[in-house]
């Protein structure tokens, strides 16, 4: 919804999850998320809920789960996804066992801890998914649960994000993201569908297949869903996927 004075303002939303795998001796972080208008999101709320209406889904809808019983429904699951016009998946990935992650410390002048660290991702992503700052979109932020021990760390990520914005646009900008603020995923349908998602395309950014034959099918699936069809109706990717950076050598342009 556009506040007063900013009827231009496009406010979008991420729903976003994480997940940890290990493939060929080296593990991996992966940072995903379901990227949709206000409008985007009531669309795909609809049409989830037919999912689980047809099906008579009272459980969570989780990657974890995926098993042949319980197919067809999250194929119907990933298609509201697939199927609608505009909306997009971002996922930033990192490799734990680099030299440049088990290097790296966000302050230089304290021991980082896990938080730390992992706001220091998130904020990446952020800036990764929402693509060059422009000063006539704004954004709500739901990552999943879990993702830090506090919910003052998603707090301090927002502040920071919200005033290297104000650096680039002025102090008498609105704040880019409105609110940033995690959800349990076990109430939260679009949480669900970024970990299902985030699930089996992490096997298509690694070049790898899940052993389970349910998972491995889902998994295939999605990719031919996504090489059919590559782009949103605007032209924009339909899967955005970024390696992290350490701060230092991630570049970043405004405007």
């Amino acid at each position: 919804m556009a506040l007063d004075g900013e009827s231009m303002i496009t406010e979008y939303e991420l729903y976003s999850d994480e997940r940890r795998v290990s493939f060929s001796g080296r593990r991996y972080l992966f940072v995903g998320g379901v990227v949709c208008t206000q409008t985007g999101r009531d669309r795909l709320l609809y049409s989830l809920s037919q999912v689980r209406s047809s099906y008579h889904l009272l459980r969570e809808m989780k990657w974890e789960k995926v098993s042949h019983r319980y197919l067809k429904a999250y194929k119907s699951w990933v298609d509201v996804f697939f199927d609608d016009p505009f909306s997009r998946f971002s996922v930033l990935w990192l490799e734990l066992s680099s030299p440049d992650w088990q290097s790296f410390t966000p302050r230089p002048d304290r021991r980082a801890s896990k938080d730390d660290r992992l706001a220091s991702v998130f904020y990446q992503f952020l800036l990764v998914t929402f693509g060059p700052l422009r000063d006539m979109k704004r954004w709500w932020v739901y990552p999943d649960a879990g993702l830090f021990s506090r919910d003052t760390v998603l707090s301090r990520v927002e502040f920071l994000f919200n005033r290297t914005y104000k650096r680039a646009f002025g102090p008498k900008s609105s704040r880019i993201i409105r609110l940033a603020r995690s959800r349990d995923s076990r109430r939260t349908d679009l949480i669900q569908l970024a970990d299902v998602l985030l699930g089996a395309l992490t096997f298509r950014i690694l070049g790898s297949e899940p052993d389970s034959p349910a998972k491995r099918h889902l998994a295939r699936y999605c990719s031919a869903r996504l090489d059919r069809e590559p782009r949103t109706r605007r032209g924009l990717e339909r899967l955005m996927v970024r390696k992290w950076q350490p701060p230092a050598r991630f570049k970043y342009s405004y405007g």
